[in-house]
């Protein structure tokens, strides 16, 4: 007698894994660019800042030592600077000296390359990710938002005249001619990678680790503009709200253009207009700070640096600017 047609034993598909849940969202903004490495783990974008910050001190001691062999053998400084902070601060922070300017903008530019350095040391590939979406440096934005960055610093510096009309005049310091030509050669060569090296930094590499932890990314832009701010306690108070306000301002561009391009721009015209203003000593002073500004200062900063964060937001806008990166299938 027959038992009947056999039945086959159900089907598990053990062999069949699941497909894994994407780990982060698409499109995905540049905040959240790390979480798209294929070997990305939670643990990776902190060592990168461990590391990077190992090879800043390497780097920073290493500069360190040339400008003291510098120093010290064109009689740029003697023994005695070296153990007063004050004068020694005052010496670094004149932009009429050659030597301190080299060395003031050095020790900055000297860390452009270190986050795509700790990056591949930790397996954060690819490292173009940290330049925008499009894994690159879009340079023809970047050229383009040359354009609002000139306009917008040129009229707030011109503002900034405007007290001396009604007071006492701008009394230049006497620079000399020679000297000023060596001043304008080493800062158009080493401003552009200083003010780079800030923005891979502070809207990079800080944003871009904040973000792999935090989807919100006013969270990165909030750590990013008060780390930038507290690396300029060189200026008094109200200089530096006026730092964390343009601060916030290239935190907020970056995350709105994808990239880092417009920020780069801004902060390249407007530390080049500020640093050839003060080796020239046309503004009465050759040395850096922020003395005599005033609680109009942060204000006055942020109405010019709304503007330039909406002129950006518009012309990305009508440019067609991809914003954010598409990692799967639309």
């Amino acid at each position: 007698m027959s038992d009947g047609p056999a039945v086959a034993p159900p089907s598990y598909e053990l062999s069949t894994p699941r497909p894994a849940a994407p780990a982060v969202e698409s499109p995905t903004p540049y905040h959240r660019l790390f979480r798209t490495a294929p070997r990305y783990a939670a643990w990776r974008p902190l060592v990168a800042v461990l590391m990077f910050l190992g090879f800043l001190i390497v780097a920073e001691f290493a500069i360190g030592i040339v400008w003291i062999i510098v120093a010290f053998a064109t009689g740029d400084v003697e023994l005695d600077m070296l153990t007063d902070q004050d004068t020694l601060l005052a010496h670094f922070s004149d932009v009429s000296n050659p030597l301190s300017v080299a060395y003031l903008l050095a020790s900055v530019a000297v860390m452009l390359p270190l986050p795509g350095l700790a990056m591949l040391c930790v397996g954060l590939r690819p490292i173009g990710l940290r330049h925008s979406v499009a894994f690159r440096l879009r340079w023809r934005w970047m050229l383009w938002c040359s354009i609002p960055a000139l306009v917008i610093t040129v009229v707030n510096t011109g503002l900034s005249f405007l007290p001396f009309l009604f007071g006492d005049p701008i009394r230049p310091v006497p620079v000399d001619p020679g000297t000023l030509l060596v001043l304008v050669v080493l800062i158009v060569l080493l401003v552009p990678l200083q003010s780079a090296a800030e923005e891979y930094v502070f809207r990079g590499l800080i944003q871009q680790t904040v973000g792999a932890w935090v989807r919100n990314v006013w969270v990165g832009i909030a750590v990013s503009t008060v780390i930038f701010t507290v690396g300029h306690t060189q200026y008094e108070l109200w200089g530096m709200l006026s730092v964390a306000v343009m601060g916030a301002g290239f935190a907020i561009v970056t995350w709105r253009t994808g990239g880092l391009e417009a920020g780069i721009a801004m902060h390249v015209v407007n530390n080049l207009l500020a640093f050839l203003a003060l080796a020239s000593g046309a503004l009465g002073t050759t040395q850096m700070g922020s003395e005599g500004s005033g609680p109009l200062a942060p204000l006055i900063q942020a109405v010019f640096t709304a503007v330039w964060v909406l002129w950006i937001e518009f012309a990305a806008r009508r440019h067609g600017l991809v914003r954010a990166r598409q990692t799967l299938p639309a």
